[in-house]
């Protein structure tokens, strides 16, 4: 299988290529080819970034990139199909070409059909509204649980993904979850495997602190450690992901800053947020999903909005937090941590309100009770994701796309259809 421009195959021609992401350490284009000779062409993306050590961004590393990823196969993880160096230039680059997936986690999350609860102009029957909630508990497992079979199998190589966030998490038309951009990417016990080659090389004891995503990023990178457990980082990640899930859904104007100042009037939010003066059937209006902490407002900002809700740490709910670096440069207010169920109220109406100390107890069916276990202070209490992956909140049947070639753990079965739907028939019922 090639289509490197290398190969002579045509593709190294600019105006075939359609730029769809262009950031300060690479750009993605799209373009159409011909994989086999009696094939229909395909739409594959390329990623390219520089490989020169002074023109790129630290930690960004498109050569451990492209090295982890040809390292591994898992039908959750995109795959590289081919790639190239490029010396020709006067900042040579490497590029890599991947199948391109329609689409991504973030797009689900904002479509106000995503959600267990009717919209507040649509009055339904019960029955219907329980259909609603039983259709989004389907989706909803089955993106988490092939995440985590992601996850579960990264973790097992000793590699951590450390930018966990629904804008890298794909999903293809069938409902088939794709985990992308390995470009922070760290491997554990890295010795004569090509790591000398690695842009920005990470000791154990010299790992980067600058990594994952605003709101998603693990309270311990906020605090200058360079020796943490990565695997860690990706189950916060997830479970502030997944947390996003069940956060409010928010109206307002397209041309309006989705970012500002969100006002909290003390009360619990509902799961349709309509400003005053707009309406769901507005044409030039769009939802926006919150995000359950807030990465605004730079990182004391970050801190502060997951103290408010996790609890300010103490030696009883985070033992070892004084011994991270940066611990006790700002003071902050201490404040107890607060029942989730309240900040999540597209959680279906079925959930139980848990303290948020119930954790040291037995694993309970919850969507919520699998959230608290993620989103634990202490690195390595939280829910492993081999573990997770056998949390009781996955029914004994769980909906994955027809040709899901991976082994259901935890005696579960794997079904195609739940109540006559496939997975891709409800993701495009949520996208239409």
């Amino acid at each position: 299988m090639t289509m490197s421009p290398s190969s002579g195959s045509g593709f190294e021609e600019d105006e075939l290529y359609e730029i769809i992401e262009e950031g300060p350490v690479s750009t993605v284009s799209r373009t159409w080819i011909t994989i086999a000779d009696d094939e229909e062409p395909q739409c594959v993306v390329v990623k390219t970034a520089t490989i020169v050590r002074k023109f790129s961004k630290e930690p960004h590393d498109i050569v451990k990139e492209v090295r982890i990823l040809s390292s591994i196969s898992h039908p959750n993880i995109i795959k590289v199909l081919d790639q190239n160096c490029d010396t020709d230039s006067m900042s040579p680059s490497l590029n890599f070409w991947m199948m391109y997936i329609p689409i991504s986690l973030s797009q689900v999350l904002t479509a106000p059909s995503f959600s267990p609860h009717p919209l507040p102009a649509h009055n339904l029957t019960e029955q219907v509204s329980l259909t609603l909630e039983v259709q989004f508990n389907n989706v909803a497992q089955s993106i988490m649980y092939q995440t985590l079979s992601a996850l579960s199998y990264l973790h097992g190589m000793g590699i951590a993904h450390r930018d966990i966030k629904p804008n890298n998490i794909l999903l293809t038309l069938d409902g088939h979850v794709q985990l992308i951009d390995f470009g922070i990417a760290w491997k554990d016990c890295e010795n004569n495997d090509g790591s000398q080659d690695d842009l920005w090389p990470e000791p154990r004891n010299r790992m980067y602190f600058e990594v994952s995503t605003g709101p998603y990023r693990a309270p311990e990178l906020l605090f200058g450690s360079r020796d943490y457990n990565p695997f860690a980082i990706d189950l916060w990640s997830l479970g502030a992901t997944f947390a996003g899930f069940f956060t409010p859904l928010r109206l307002h104007p397209e041309e309006e800053d989705e970012f500002q100042d969100q006002v909290d009037d003390g009360q619990p939010p509902k799961p349709f947020i309509v400003p005053e003066g707009l309406n769901v059937s507005d044409p030039d209006v769009q939802w926006t999903r919150d995000t359950l902490f807030n990465g605004s407002r730079g990182e004391i900002g970050l801190v502060w909005s997951i103290f408010k809700i996790r609890g300010t740490p103490t030696p009883q709910i985070w033992p070892g937090f004084e011994d991270l670096p940066d611990a006790n440069r700002i003071t902050f207010s201490v404040v107890p941590p607060v029942a989730l169920r309240r900040l999540l109220p597209n959680l279906p109406l079925s959930t139980e309100d848990l303290d948020p100390g119930h954790i040291r107890g037995e694993e309970t069916p919850s969507a919520l009770d699998l959230l608290l276990r993620l989103l634990l202070y202490p690195p390595g209490n939280r829910f492993p994701a081999q573990k997770a992956l056998s949390h009781p909140w996955f029914t004994s049947r769980i909906l994955l796309p027809e040709d899901y070639p991976a082994q259901v753990n935890g005696g579960r079965q794997k079904v195609s259809e739940l109540d006559g739907k496939t997975l891709g028939e409800l993701l495009r019922a949520i996208l239409s």
